[in-house]
């Protein structure tokens, strides 16, 4: 292995091929799983199979669990009928006896909205960026550390929620009623559409809420380093910061005015959104080059942030840090 930087970071060779992180994206969004509309059996069987991952990658289920399953009830607005549904949680331990006990949770939304209006004679809402993608990614890098053998100092939780095409359930859920302690959560580091990248170009990424914490600047100084680039020019980061689950860890309680919370922040590889909730969000239409190479690079990220000595804190003044509460 090769070290870079003055927190020895490790060098993760690609390890997952672009042709199973194809076949993952796949299945989550095939026409046989008619969108992942939440409480819907497909659902239920995709949930069913991410935990098949998350114990074939080598994650631990949840502490007193025997399954990596996180149960909860969403109420529909239309209907008034409860919806049952899940989210699908498992961690790998921190090694480092001063940082274990401290949190990087790593979230992907896994549900859709699923079949609707027809356009051109398809009315399945595949969801294959809208969030295969970035439920793919959390097997990517589940699979490489396992592979690897590389083990992360800090604690690090890999959380596939569902209920986020519905105001974000299932996040919410898991922070009202967090497995491992909010006050010890370093960071939320959230995945959605990952898989196109021709709005910005190969090994580029956007960060949403740029302005509200540090996180840009901790990861941008690491992204040089692996040949990744920032891209901080994108107008409209800081208002999709509320769209998308990073929003339930970063607004926790409220306070007059202020939001408390723990940093959370999204990574995305587009800018280009004419195919979100739409029936040609399909996996055929995803850059794997690109993909590949991002699942190593966010690998390396993940194991950056478990050992760095830098903190992520709140540089905005509209936000409290929870953790200091």
């Amino acid at each position: 292995l090769i070290y870079s930087g003055a927190m020895m970071a490790q060098i993760t060779k690609k390890l997952v091929s672009a042709n199973e992180i194809e076949s993952w994206v796949s299945y989550l969004s095939s026409d046989d799983m008619k969108g992942r509309k939440n409480g819907s059996k497909e659902m239920k069987k995709a949930a069913v199979w991410l935990a098949e991952r998350f114990k074939e990658y080598g994650l631990l289920p949840p502490p007193g669990q025997n399954n990596y399953f996180q149960e909860y009830e969403i109420t529909s607005r239309r209907s008034g009928s409860n919806i049952n549904e899940k989210n699908v949680v498992g961690y790998i331990p921190g090694t480092d006896p001063k940082l274990k006990d401290e949190y990087i949770i790593l979230t992907a939304h896994f549900d859709h909205i699923g079949i609707g209006r027809a356009v051109d004679g398809d009315s399945i809402y595949n969801g294959a960026n809208d969030n295969a993608a970035g439920t793919s990614t959390l097997l990517g890098i589940a699979k490489t550390l396992k592979l690897s053998g590389e083990k992360p100092k800090r604690t690090v939780i890999f959380a596939a929620v569902s209920g986020e095409e519905m105001g974000m359930h299932g996040s919410r859920n898991y922070v009202k009623n967090p497995i491992f302690p909010l006050d010890k959560t370093f960071v939320n580091f959230n995945f959605e559409m990952t898989g196109h990248c021709t709005s910005l170009g190969r090994n580029k990424y956007v960060l949403t809420g740029p302005s509200f914490s540090n996180f840009d600047e901790v990861l941008s100084d690491f992204s040089k380093e692996k040949g990744w680039l920032y891209v901080d020019t994108v107008a409209n980061m800081d208002r999709l910061f509320y769209a998308s689950d990073n929003i339930a860890f970063a607004n926790i309680e409220r306070d007059g005015d202020k939001t408390i919370g723990i940093p959370g922040h999204t990574f995305v590889t587009t800018t280009d959104e004419n195919h979100i909730h739409r029936p040609i969000d399909e996996a055929k239409y995803f850059d794997y080059v690109n993909f590949e190479a991002l699942v190593a690079f966010v690998t390396d990220a993940v194991l950056f942030l478990s050992e760095t000595d830098k903190k992520i804190v709140w540089t905005s003044d509209n936000f409290v840090d929870y953790r200091k509460k």
